[in-house]
């Protein structure tokens, strides 16, 4: 049961184009009765939020339903140009600290299969 509340939770959440801030989310499903915490990160960026916390907030209430957990991570940003293919990862979270852009960039390889996904440590 808990971990078909954690695969109902989609990986990869981001605006199909535009450069944006991200935060990196540990989401966390009920202890199971063998004491384990099953958990798994997801990505979620967007223009309309703000503020890194904006975008974690938005998402800690779609969880609510699923009764599930989570923890932001870090944040940072993404430009996403869906017309060359191309997504960076790059920057950090004032509020949360930097995300791990190597964890972020192997999330999004997995929905955007045929894209060139690169990272960077560099800027904000």
């Amino acid at each position: 049961m808990a971990m078909g509340k954690l695969s109902s939770v989609p990986d990869v959440v981001i605006d199909p184009k535009g450069t944006f801030k991200y935060v990196l989310i540990k989401v966390y499903a009920p202890q199971t009765p063998d004491g384990t915490e099953p958990s798994k990160m997801v990505v979620r960026g967007n223009k309309h939020g703000c503020y890194h916390a904006d975008i974690y907030d938005e998402t800690v209430l779609k969880l609510q339903p699923l009764e599930l957990d989570s923890e932001c991570v870090g944040g940072g940003r993404i430009k996403h140009t869906p017309e060359e293919k191309k997504i960076f990862v790059y920057g950090y979270s004032q509020g949360f600290g930097k995300a791990d852009h190597e964890i972020t960039v192997e999330l999004l390889k997995k929905v955007y299969k045929d894209y060139d996904i690169t990272w960077s440590n560099e800027g904000y």
